[in-house]
């Protein structure tokens, strides 16, 4: 392509780096240069990974996008190369390549077709060959034989004849002249479609070594089966391949690069390992069975992973990290290119943008901000807030309708409705109707102030303070949004003994406890619905209510239960609540097992000891 518009930010004096823009020659899988006689090594360039795949430095997309169809100047220009150059430069992920498994169970009814296979194959596949009918000596017969699944393998349970003790056998030679079928090998083989089990060899064996009828279990762990015409085995229903799909088998072989890009963070994940309950969202977007909960968290199989960013989109906490761009990443982005009030901002994928850039790289638009997402379902409410608060009069997402892309643009919407009346500030698209969609009028942001913090604890909380600030600016009445993953936790006094079972497990501190005035406290906003507190309740004391209420009750933190504390009949100190020590002892009394007379419990533990120690002394 003649005239290729090249953006390119090279190392310069200093710490900046030097920003320029340049007309190159482009071709097609060869990478992108630029030569000017300069000794500066380019450090980032605007571009697409599909034309260049093996450029030895980063290419942007958004760079590309912004520098050839809006009106960006250069020191826009300037400030966003050096923002794309952090973003790209901060990934941080393990990639490795995972060679194929060439391991393959072949079950047969036949040894000769045992052995054709073996012959054929043998030096290309790690062959583990089973006999289910007759006998060979280099062979195993398989005998009740079961198949079952273990993760991605599968484990093979069969018995096979073990006639001869090999521990035992000192290879004397008495049984073998001894055996009138001479069924019994050199290499200790004893055929049994040839043995009538005369039990001459048993007799002959000085050391017990033989046993007819000994039989071995054996577990054989396989990633794939291939199952032979004329074997005896019923495997219907298993992925197992036959003679006729063995090519899918070998089409299957190949080396398979591997991006951890999902992380997970325990520390704020509302996911209860020890309880095995909780908030189980990602488990239920994830269709692709990449993400598990058992007992050491979630899990994800980052080989089953095909990065679509469902369950990014619907974690309300931010406990999965997307290592590619990271929440924190997003929001520290904008420090350096600030955004522009009154811009309308499209987020996609880099093969949207290159798709659209391929149409349309002649036009220049006012007021647009092009930036790539590498997984648009990867996007949650608080990433389309974070702009519309920075001032983005609208946002258009690039991408295929999902539930999870969705589902965010959906509560998004919700609340920009009721705080402003805005009903599509949020939009999804695609690219053949961008530009439709661009030319429409209105849609002017009505905000008197504009966000400027890029500080980031978690998800949840960068969410809360982006609802508050816009809050802030609304005069709309109070009213309440549907919302799963938003909701207050109700809680019967009367049955609360203030055991703070539900603090403990209470990641996003929805739920804490006030040591001073032995009160529970609860702040609605950092509720995630999990139901975490509601399982580990002992007393069955809370209860969910789901739903987003924009009101202030609903962002402010208020106390649900307070206790009298129970103070040390000895020493006065206080060592509990009234109502959990009157529920030990009414426990203790239905069993017959405190004595009111002494009453030992209405004491602390220090002044306890002592007043055993003395009811001693007197008896």
């Amino acid at each position: 392509m003649d005239n290729y518009s090249g953006y390119f930010l090279c190392s310069g004096n200093g710490a900046n780096a030097d920003y320029f823009s340049a007309s190159v020659s482009v071709h097609l899988g060869v990478s992108l240069h630029y030569t000017n006689g300069s000794e500066k090594n380019i450090l980032l360039a605007g571009g697409f990974s599909s034309i260049h795949p093996d450029s030895p430095f980063p290419l942007s997309s958004t760079l590309q996008l912004n520098g050839d169809v809006t009106e960006t100047d250069e020191t826009k220009m300037t400030a966003l190369a050096r923002a794309e150059l952090i973003r790209h430069t901060s990934q941080s992920y393990r990639s490795y390549s995972i060679e194929p498994d060439l391991g393959i169970t072949v079950i047969g009814g036949s040894a000769d077709s045992l052995q054709n296979v073996m012959d054929t194959y043998g030096g290309v596949l790690q062959i583990a060959p089973l006999l289910t009918k007759g006998y060979d000596p280099e062979l195993t017969t398989a005998q009740e034989l079961q198949v079952s699944r273990v993760e991605t393998n599968f484990k093979i349970s069969f018995s096979v004849r073990q006639a001869v003790d090999l521990g035992r056998c000192t290879y004397c030679g008495a049984c073998g002249p001894a055996c009138p079928e001479h069924c019994l090998s050199e290499q200790l083989f004893l055929d049994f479609s040839l043995c009538s089990f005369c039990k001459e060899c048993l007799s002959a064996c000085p050391h017990d070594a033989i046993d007819l009828y000994a039989v071995e279990r054996r577990e054989l762990i396989t990633p794939a089966i291939l199952l032979l015409e004329g074997s005896t085995v019923d495997l219907s229903g298993q992925d197992i391949y036959t003679e006729e799909n063995l090519p899918d088998f070998f089409a299957s072989l190949y080396a398979t690069e591997v991006d951890e890009v999902i992380g997970w963070d325990s520390t704020i994940c509302q996911y209860s390992a020890r309880l095995g309950t909780g908030c189980s969202a990602c488990l239920t977007a994830c269709h692709h069975g990449a993400v598990t909960q058992g007992v050491s968290g979630v899990g994800i199989d980052h080989l089953a992973c095909v990065e679509c960013g469902a369950c990014l989109g619907s974690c309300p906490t931010g406990a999965l990290r997307y290592k590619r761009f990271t929440d924190l990443a997003f929001v520290e982005y904008f420090r350096t290119f600030p955004l522009t009030p009154g811009t309308r901002v499209v987020l996609g994928e880099e093969e949207e943008l290159h798709s659209y850039w391929w149409h349309n790289h002649e036009k220049k638009h006012n007021d647009v901000f092009f930036m790539e997402y590498p997984t648009v379902d990867g996007l949650h409410t608080m990433h389309f807030l974070l702009l519309y608060a920075m001032g983005a009069k609208q946002i258009l997402v690039l991408g295929q309708e999902s539930n999870a892309i969705e589902a965010q643009i959906e509560l998004s919407n919700k609340l920009l409705q009721t705080l402003f009346k805005n009903e599509q500030a949020i939009r999804l698209t695609n690219s053949n109707e961008l530009d439709t969609i661009l030319a429409e009028k209105g849609m002017g942001a009505s905000l008197s102030r504009y966000y400027h913090d890029f500080s980031y604890g978690n998800r949840r909380q960068k969410l809360i303070d982006l609802v508050q600030f816009l809050r802030v600016q609304s005069d709309a009445e109070p009213a309440s949004i549907a919302s799963k993953y938003f909701g207050e936790i109700i809680c019967d006094e009367d049955r609360c003994t203030q055991c703070i079972a539900c603090v403990n497990e209470c990641h996003m501190e929805a739920l804490v406890a006030d040591s001073a005035s032995y009160s529970l406290k609860h702040t609605p906003v950092q509720c995630v619905q999990c139901g975490i507190c509601v399982t580990v309740c002992p007393e069955q004391a809370l209860t969910m209510k789901p739903g987003l209420a924009v009101q202030d009750a609903f962002f402010t933190e208020k106390v649900v239960s307070q206790a009298e504390p129970a103070r040390c009949k000895g020493c006065g100190k206080i060592f509990g609540t009234r109502k959990s020590l009157e529920k030990v002892m009414a426990i203790l009394s239905s069993k017959n097992m405190w004595d009111s007379d002494d009453d030992l419990l209405s004491y602390c533990e220090d002044c306890r000891v002592v007043n055993l120690y003395e009811s001693s002394e007197r008896v």
